[in-house]
């Protein structure tokens, strides 16, 4: 089971009034100075908390699957790519220190899950191969974490 962390496991910021108050102030002025998105920030991504749920999600879903993060970073922003580890290493150390892998391109992976809240880095192309799903999070019937886990807790493997 792959699953995404921005937007899915981690409570991305879309916009600047949702960064982290501890980084806001100076993150708003690099950003400006550097006429910059502030996904490209060095240290945004081990100051985000987690998406309500997904600590426990991924505890329950544990039980039943060999769970991996497959996420992409920020290609102009070199420091999201430690960032990342250090945000796993706080948050889920239960998952284990090689369990997340960053790409650009999650549909040439082999699984048989990927949970992700966008289409974009290979994610709706993940069920082209026999008997792989994209699960698109937050969306219809995958709205929240409780929905995603009943199905994935269902499921035959």
């Amino acid at each position: 089971l792959y699953i995404d962390m921005d937007g899915v496991v981690v409570d991305f910021p879309e916009v600047e009034e949702e960064i982290p108050a501890v980084i806001r102030e100076k993150c708003i002025e690099w950003c400006i100075a550097n006429q910059k998105h502030h996904s490209d920030f060095p240290g945004l991504f081990s100051h985000l908390p987690a998406k309500d749920g997904a600590i426990e999600a991924i505890l329950t879903l544990m039980q039943k699957y060999s769970i991996f993060l497959l996420s992409s970073a920020p290609w102009d922003n070199i420091s999201s790519w430690s960032d990342k580890r250090i945000w796993v290493e706080r948050h889920l150390p239960m998952l284990g220190r090689k369990c997340l892998i960053l790409s650009h391109r999650k549909d040439l992976h082999r699984g048989r899950f990927l949970i992700d809240d966008r289409e974009r880095n290979g994610a709706s192309s993940f069920g082209f191969h026999k008997g792989q799903e994209w699960i698109h999070f937050g969306r219809g019937d995958f709205r929240e974490w409780p929905m995603v886990v009943d199905y994935l807790m269902k499921n035959e493997l």
